[in-house]
């Protein structure tokens, strides 16, 4: 299975798991789960056609999808530390 039709098929058929699996990292985070789940099918467009489908086309999907969330996640913490970090505006 090779080609956009090949993820044709793996979006009909793994979005609800994959999604559901990135849920369960974003904490119920509906909406990070859906854009990282966008994400990965993206790369999967990107990259599949070329390099072809992977063995575990869903694991491959839950990998990058996952990390794509995990990344958003720290990033999300790492602004939050440094506006802490901050002096208030009224103390200068």
């Amino acid at each position: 299975m090779q080609g956009v039709a090949a993820i044709e098929a793996v979006f009909r058929g793994e979005r609800a798991r994959v999604l559901a699996s990135t849920i369960r990292v974003t904490h119920g985070d509906f909406d990070l789960a859906e854009e990282a789940v966008q994400d990965a099918f993206a790369a999967a467009l990107a990259r599949w056609p070329t390099e072809g489908t992977p063995d575990e086309p869903r694991g491959w999907l839950i990998s990058v999808a996952r990390n794509h969330a995990i990344d958003v996640i720290r990033r999300r913490i790492k602004l939050r530390e440094l506006v802490a970090a901050e002096p208030a505006a009224d103390a200068v």
